[in-house]
C-alpha cells in the first residue's frame, strides 16, 4: 500500500469515524486508569490516616483512663492542704529550719501531695511518650496541655521574674531537669507511693529531694519572694484540672475561687499567670475563661 493509498484510507468518510472512536476510546481508557488509580490511592491514604488517627485517641483515652482517678485524689488532697495553708500559715508549720531528714507531719504530708501529683503526671507521660498526643481529641487534648503546664509553675523563670531573670539563681525556681527527677523518688513499677511507704522511706527519698524541701521550708504569703506566688499558681492550674474533670464534689465555684484569688492575698502576677496560661492556647478553656472572668472584677493591685 502507497502512502498515497493510505491517505485515502484515513481520510474516507467511513473510516474517520472508526478512528476518532477508536483514539477517543484509548484516550477515555488511561484517563479513567489514571483517575482510577489516582482516587484509589486518595481514598487509601484517608482510610489509613483514619484509621491511624482513632487507634491514636484510643489508646490515649486508655491511659488517661487508667491514671485519671488518681491523678484527680492527688489534685484533691493537694487542694485541702492549700486551703489549709491559706488560713493557717501565719502559724509556721513549714518553718522547719533544714531539719529535712527527720519527720515533721505537717510539712512532709505538704511536700507528699505536691509531688503525688507530678508522679502520677509523669507516669502518664511515660505511658503516652510513643502515641501521638497532637492529634488526641481537644478534651484529651487539654488533659495533656495541662499535664505540660503543672511542672512549668516551677521552672519557668520569666513567667514571674521577667526576660531580663538571671537564669542561674534557682532560690524560687527549678531546672526542668532536676524539677523532674523529684517524682521518680515516688514512682513504682506499677503505681505511685502511698504517703505510709514515703514517709518510711523519708531519709532516703529525703536526700534525692532536698532542694525541693528547701523551696518548701519556711515559705510564706508574707515572704519577699516568689516562692508562694508559684505555689498558688499551681494551685489555681490545679483547681481548673478538677473543675474540667473532676468530679461534681471536686469543683471549685466562683465565690470559693475568688476566695482562692484574694487569700491571703491576690498575687501582683496574676496577669503573668494568664498571659502564661495563653502560651498553651489554655485561655479559650471554658473553666479558665471563667476563672480569667472573676480576676479582672477583683480590686486592683
Amino acid at each position: 500500500m502507497t502512502f498515497l493509498n493510505i491517505i485515502d484510507f484515513i481520510t474516507n468518510e467511513k473510516i474517520i469515524p472508526v478512528i476518532i472512536s477508536t483514539v477517543t476510546t484509548i484516550i477515555v481508557f488511561f484517563l479513567t486508569l489514571l483517575t482510577k488509580n489516582y482516587v484509589d490511592t486518595k481514598i487509601l491514604r484517608s482510610k489509613l490516616d483514619t484509621e491511624h488517627k482513632f487507634d491514636q485517641r484510643k489508646k490515649i483515652k486508655e491511659v488517661l483512663a487508667k491514671n485519671k482517678v488518681h491523678l484527680l485524689t492527688a489534685c484533691e488532697d493537694f487542694n485541702h492542704r492549700m486551703w489549709n495553708f491559706s488560713n493557717k500559715h501565719n502559724e509556721g508549720w513549714l518553718n522547719i529550719d533544714g531539719d529535712y531528714l527527720n519527720k515533721h507531719y505537717y510539712f512532709h504530708s505538704f511536700v507528699y501531695r505536691h509531688l503525688a501529683i507530678f508522679a502520677w503526671t509523669k507516669k502518664i507521660q511515660k505511658e503516652m511518650i510513643f502515641l501521638d498526643t497532637t492529634i488526641a481529641g481537644k478534651e484529651d487534648l487539654e488533659f495533656v496541655k495541662f499535664l505540660n503546664v503543672f511542672s512549668r509553675m516551677f521552672c519557668d523563670l520569666t513567667f514571674l521574674e521577667g526576660l531580663k531573670a538571671d537564669g542561674n539563681k534557682t532560690d524560687d525556681h527549678f531546672f526542668r531537669n532536676e524539677f523532674d527527677l523529684f517524682a521518680d523518688e515516688l514512682i513504682t513499677t506499677t503505681s505511685v507511693k502511698s504517703f505510709a511507704e514515703y514517709d518510711a522511706e523519708l531519709r532516703t527519698i529525703g536526700q534525692k529531694t532536698i532542694r525541693l524541701y528547701k523551696f518548701f521550708d519556711g515559705l510564706s504569703p508574707n515572704e519577699n519572694r516568689k516562692r508562694w506566688d508559684r505555689l498558688h499558681f499551681f494551685h489555681l492550674t490545679v483547681l481548673m484540672f478538677l473543675n474540667n474533670y473532676g468530679y461534681d464534689f471536686q469543683i471549685t465555684n466562683d465565690e470559693k475561687l475568688r476566695q482562692v484569688l484574694t487569700n491571703p492575698k491576690k498575687s501582683e502576677f496574676l496577669d503573668n499567670y494568664f498571659n502564661f496560661l495563653n502560651e498553651y492556647h489554655l485561655t479559650d478553656n471554658k473553666q479558665i475563661k471563667n476563672l480569667k472572668k472573676i480576676a479582672n472584677k477583683l480590686p486592683k493591685n
